[in-house]
Parts: C-alpha cells; sequence; structure tokens
C-alpha cells in the first residue's frame, strides 16, 4: 500500500469523523479520549509537557524581608486544608498546566480566602477551576459596552458569578471571544485521535471475524490416486465428525485426542494472513499528524544526493511549553496586583518592586549546553543560583545551606583533594598574610608586646616565646581566644594551627563584613576560607 493511498484513505476516514462545535461538547470529548488513549502517544506527551513545565516559582521584590514573606506565602497555600488536597504553589501551576493543555484551555485561579500574614493580607486558598464548568451569558444591553462582552458563572445554573477575586487566563483565543480554543482540538490531535481509533476498531471486528483459524484435514497417498481410489462424500463427512467428537471428549475431559486410520492421514492448523491489516503504514500518516498538533515539526533534510531523511524538529514543543510557564506567571502576576490592592495603605512594601522569578526549564537541557553554562559561570557572567538550577539540576537554597554546615563542620578540611605533587607553598603565617584575600592586610606583621616581630617557627608553639602579646590583643572578633574556637576546630587542629586557623578566620570575617555588611555571609565566607587555607600552612613540627 503506497503512501498516496495512505493519504487518500485517511482522507475518507476524516470526512466521516465528526469534530463537537460547542465548548462544553469539546471539553467532554476531550476527558473522553483521554481516559483511554489508543494512541499511546497523547497522554504520553501531555504528562511530559506538564511536568516539564513544573518548574519553581517565587517571588524576589528589594526588600529581603517582603521577598521571605512572600515566598514563604507560596509555599504554605492551602496548607489550612489539613493536607486533604496538596499546598504550596507548585501544585497549583501543575493543575494550571494540566488545565492547559489536558482540558478546557481556559484556566481560572479563584481565590477563596485571604487571611492577615505578618502584617500583609494575603491569599490562603486558592485553586483552577474546572473550566468545562465555566458558563458564559451576554452581559445587560443598558450596561456600558466593553472589550469584556460577557459574564461568567460556575454550574450551568449559573447561580455563582465569576467576578471577584478571580484571574483569567486565556491562551489560545481572542479577549472578546466567548470560551477559548482547546488545545487539543485546535491543533488537530483529536481529529487524528479519532482516525486512529477507527482504524484499530475496524481491526478488532477484522480479527475477532477471523480469529478462528481452519482445520484441514487431508487423506490418502500417491499410492491410492494412481490406483483411482476414492472416497465416497458421506465418508469424509464422517470423517469430520468423528473429528469433532475427538475435539469435544479432549476440551471436556482434558485427555488427548487420538484417532486411528487405515490410511495415511495429514491434518493441519491454518492462519489468514494477518499482516495486511496490522500494516504499521496504515497508522504512521495518523502518528505523524499528532506529534505535529503537539509541536514536533516533520522536516525533510537532505542526507546526500540521492537520499533523504525525515527529523523532527522540536522547537515549537519546547516554545509552547515555555509560553505555558509564561501564562502561570500572568496569573501570578494577577494574585499580585490583588495583593498590592489589599495592602495599599502599607507604604513601607508595597512601594518595592515586584519580581516574579521561576527556575529554568531543564527537561531540554544536553551535556554541551551544560558545558557552556560552566564557562559563563566561570567568567562571571551567570549566577551562583542559576549555575545551580541549569547545570547540577539541584535546588539553589539547599545548597546553600548545606555549603554552611560544611564550612562550619570543616568538611572541605577533611575532604581536601590529595595531593599528587608538591604544590604547597605557604609555610607560615606571615606568609599565608601576603595572599590577595587579604590585600589591606598584606605587609603586616606579627609582633610582641615590645613591638618586635615575632620568629616563624616560635608562631608554630605559642609556649615557646613567652613574651607574645596576649591573644585577646592578638585577636579580633569575632574569636578572641583558642578557647573559644568551634569544638571541631580544636579537635582537628593542634593548638599551633588552632591559632592560624583563629586568625584567619577573624581577618577573613572582617574583610567580607566590611564588603558585604553580611554578618551570615561573612561567617560563611570567614570559615570556608580558614579550612581552605589552613591546608596549606605547613608546621615545623614533625607529625603535622
Amino acid at each position: 500500500m503506497s503512501d498516496i493511498n495512505l493519504t487518500e484513505l485517511f482522507a475518507n476516514l476524516g470526512s466521516s469523523i465528526t469534530i463537537p462545535t460547542s465548548f462544553h461538547s469539546q471539553c467532554s470529548a476531550v476527558k473522553k479520549m483521554l481516559k483511554s488513549d489508543s494512541t499511546g502517544l497523547i497522554n504520553s506527551l501531555l504528562q511530559f509537557q506538564i511536568n516539564a513545565a513544573s518548574v519553581n516559582f517565587s517571588i524576589e521584590t528589594d526588600s529581603p524581608e517582603l521577598s521571605k514573606i512572600l515566598n514563604k506565602f507560596l509555599d504554605d497555600i492551602n496548607l489550612s486544608f489539613g493536607g486533604k488536597i496538596p499546598s504550596g504553589i507548585n501544585t497549583i501551576a501543575k493543575e494550571y498546566f494540566t488545565e492547559r493543555w489536558s482540558a478546557s484551555s481556559l484556566p481560572v485561579l479563584k481565590i477563596a480566602k485571604w487571611e492577615n500574614i505578618a502584617s500583609l493580607e494575603l491569599p490562603s486558598k486558592m485553586f483552577i477551576v474546572d473550566g468545562s464548568s465555566i458558563y458564559a451569558k451576554d452581559k445587560d444591553k443598558k450596561s456600558e459596552k466593553s472589550l469584556l462582552q460577557y459574564d461568567y458563572f460556575l454550574g450551568k445554573k449559573m447561580e455563582h458569578k465569576l467576578d471577584k477575586n478571580v484571574i483569567f487566563n486565556r491562551p489560545f483565543s481572542r479577549l472578546w471571544e466567548k470560551y477559548t480554543n482547546l488545545y487539543l482540538i485546535r491543533t488537530g490531535i483529536y481529529h487524528n485521535f479519532e482516525i486512529l481509533a477507527s482504524l484499530k476498531n475496524k481491526q478488532g471486528k477484522i480479527l475477532n471475524q477471523v480469529i478462528d483459524y481452519l482445520f484441514l484435514i487431508k487423506r490418502g497417498s500417491e499410492i491410492l490416486n494412481r490406483e483411482n481410489y476414492v472416497e465416497k462424500d458421506e465418508d469424509y463427512t464422517k470423517i469430520l465428525n468423528q473429528y469433532g467428537e475427538i475435539m469435544k471428549k479432549a476440551k471436556n475431559n482434558s485427555g488427548v485426542p487420538a484417532r486411528v486410520t487405515s490410511f495415511d492421514e495429514k491434518v493441519e492448523h491454518l492462519m489468514p494472513d494477518l499482516l495486511k491489516i496490522m500494516e504499521p503504514k496504515l497508522f504512521t500518516v495518523g502518528e505523524k499528524a499528532i506529534l505535529g498538533g503537539f509541536g514536533f515539526l516533520d522536516i525533510a533534510e537532505s542526507v546526500s544526493s540521492s537520499r533523504k531523511e525525515s527529523v523532527l524538529n522540536p522547537k515549537p514543543f519546547v516554545e509552547e511549553i515555555k509560553a505555558g510557564v509564561n501564562g502561570f506567571k500572568e496569573i501570578l502576576r494577577g494574585v499580585l496586583n490583588l495583593i498590592k490592592q489589599k495592602n495599599e495603605k502599607n507604604t513601607k512594601y508595597m512601594n518595592s518592586t515586584f519580581r516574579i522569578v521561576s527556575s529554568p526549564i531543564t527537561a531540554f537541557i544536553n551535556s554541551e549546553f551544560k558545558n557552556h553554562m560552566r564557562l559563563t559561570w566561570e567568567r562571571g557572567q551567570l549566577s551562583n543560583q542559576t549555575y545551580c538550577e541549569l547545570v547540577g539540576e539541584v535546588e539553589f537554597a539547599t545548597e546553600v545551606a548545606r555549603r554552611e554546615k560544611e564550612a562550619k563542620d570543616g568538611i572541605e578540611f577533611t575532604m581536601y583533594p590529595h595531593l599528587t605533587q608538591n604544590m604547597e607553598q605557604y609555610e607560615t603565617y606571615e606568609e599565608v598574610e601576603h595572599r590577595e584575600n587579604f590585600p589591606e592586610k598584606k605587609n603586616k606583621k606579627i609582633e610582641d608586646k615590645n613591638g618586635k616581630p615575632i620568629p616563624p617557627d616560635k608562631l608554630d608553639d605559642p609556649e615557646k616565646y613567652k613574651n607574645a602579646k596576649k591573644e585577646e590583643d592578638l585577636i579580633g572578633s569575632p574569636y578572641r581566644t583558642i578557647k573559644s574556637l568551634p569544638d571541631n576546630v580544636k579537635k582537628k587542629l593542634s593548638p599551633a594551627k588552632q591559632r592560624i586557623w583563629m586568625e584567619i578566620f577573624n581577618k577573613a570575617y572582617n574583610f567580607m563584613f566590611k564588603k558585604t555588611r553580611n554578618k551570615k555571609r561573612a561567617d560563611t565566607y570567614a570559615f570556608s576560607t580558614a579550612w581552605s587555607q589552613i591546608k596549606q600552612v605547613k608546621s615545623k613540627k614533625k607529625g603535622e
């Protein structure tokens, strides 16, 4: 069967398929289709589309305090339901994508409850409405004409009006249209599903009709034929009846069928040729059309002068997923506008700039792309957060917390790479001070109480040099004495190295605090610097 004939076959089948015309009948048809996807393609691609778009969403503002409040609000949405429904903005986002692509394509966010949280009026309960339950009617003719000509209600009885605390999103229709166009209808996916389903139904009917195989009995031999021996018709009827009785007894008694004959006899089981009705080409055209509806464009590329191959270009599919993420950002932007209206008197926070941020879509990122991102990050053109999310595909906040813990616990010191070459060049703390981390301390030398420099070999063991200044005089905040160091520092380092660790820490802390005025960041930086540099300090004492 040629491709031309296949195209004609699909055209004939398509002309006999009726697509529902009304919005609600289309919703019902799509719901029925997805309950039993005989193609094996549609549900799989929809699920991938929804999962790929389900990234993390957050809100950034000029105020760190406000950002913390708003992001906690996003995490705690619907928490008051007590686990009856999943909480958090990511759950609502997934419902939005499901409604956008798998259902009515009319996602509407309904805010069910507001609460006072951290001195702000914020939504505590909200959900995506089932688009197939939304009904519209013309606005009162007496009212002023506007772009939105319809009122929308929940339920066919139109008793609950959707006019307050709701945010509409129309991804596949114009603003003035009464209802939206369903994604699976407008892309032809439903149409081609019906064609393939019709083919499969015909296959099933044919199989049901021919599934009982033929039972052929041959009697006689060449010798008998030469002697012109011919059995009568009633003899064959008698043999057929005998075989029927044999098979019946075998089925009822689970015995082994047996027959005794005086002539050559041959029994064959004949199966009809079903290859024609199972021909894969029958479904190729429809399956390609479904892939095209999702955005996988079929493009013929010339491989040689005499051969062409077909490749699928997924760019439209990827762009639709990106559009879905941006669509949910529009929903969140609408929520922020309502929050601003509710809290307009709170000038402390409402004058801030709000930004809705989503983590990158990682489903289409390959190793080559990640390598380019790594090079971009090394050149300082990419933030640590984006690097974590794109290349590592991990949650940035989790990694920050782990890095802080590692710095304080000295994990970097413990997991220092094994040396393959003796590249360590810093032998005393006086030389360590010349590192670029502390340019303002570059030429400073440690002195005793009389102002004389302390020899490097005396620094390794403070007890050898009794005239050194007291530790309180040598050391600044936050650790003023060796006794105040963390327990893990005392446990892992000798007394001589504890003093060096403390001085590195304090200098690193002061350096970063002056630069950022952020105590937490300075603390993390100081721990990391102290543990990494103490490894490079050689002790004069044996065994250290």
